[in-house]
């Protein structure tokens, strides 16, 4: 059922997310579809849980599979978060004008949110960890309403620098800055 909201969402947008139009495509009967989920606040209560489920695996995916030193969290977090756009992150993006309209259910996303932020920076200056953390949500929000600026080679570069800075610090920012000028004074 979940499946066939996601479905509905990314066909015609959240405006045309309706307990009928839901249980057509689920191939249930309204009842069916209500016996779990009494209201379209409920389905959307938990197609949001779903994709926060999603993204929590995902990270945790990623930091399993990166060495265990200070940073590995707030880095598995860029790379999970600059990855291709997927089916979440489209379902994201079109929830986002009725998760607006209904700040009731902007709970769990909010108590998510705050809860992965201060697991990211529990290992890492604040300066540094929040710096990566805004410019990794500003660089996925542009991108998900297709007003970056930047060409593949410098998003590329800016996930470098991210994902550096994520373990590094700013003294890799430093240190790009430099090999830049010295690149231009040649």
């Amino acid at each position: 059922m979940l499946d066939a909201a996601q479905a509905v969402v990314l066909e015609g947008g959240a405006s045309r997310l309706t307990l009928d139009a839901v249980a057509r495509r689920a191939g249930v009967s309204k009842g069916g579809l209500m016996y779990n989920f009494p209201t379209k606040d409920a389905l959307l209560k938990a197609m949001l849980e779903r994709l926060v489920e999603h993204n929590r695996q995902a990270h945790a995916d990623l930091c399993a599979s990166l060495p265990d030193r200070p940073g590995r969290s707030l880095r598995a977090y860029v790379m999970n978060s600059v990855r291709a756009l997927d089916l979440d992150d489209r379902v994201s993006g079109a929830l986002l004008a009725v998760l607006n309209s209904n700040p009731g259910l902007l709970g769990p996303a909010a108590e998510y949110f705050n809860g992965r932020y201060a697991k990211l920076a529990a290992d890492v200056p604040f300066e540094r960890a929040a710096l990566v953390y805004l410019a990794t949500e500003g660089l996925w929000a542009q991108e998900l309403f297709q007003l970056s600026p930047f060409t593949p080679r410098q998003r590329a570069q800016i996930v470098r620098m991210l994902a550096r800075m994520a373990e590094d610090g700013l003294g890799a920012v430093k240190e790009t800055v430099k090999r830049r000028k010295a690149k231009a004074g040649r």
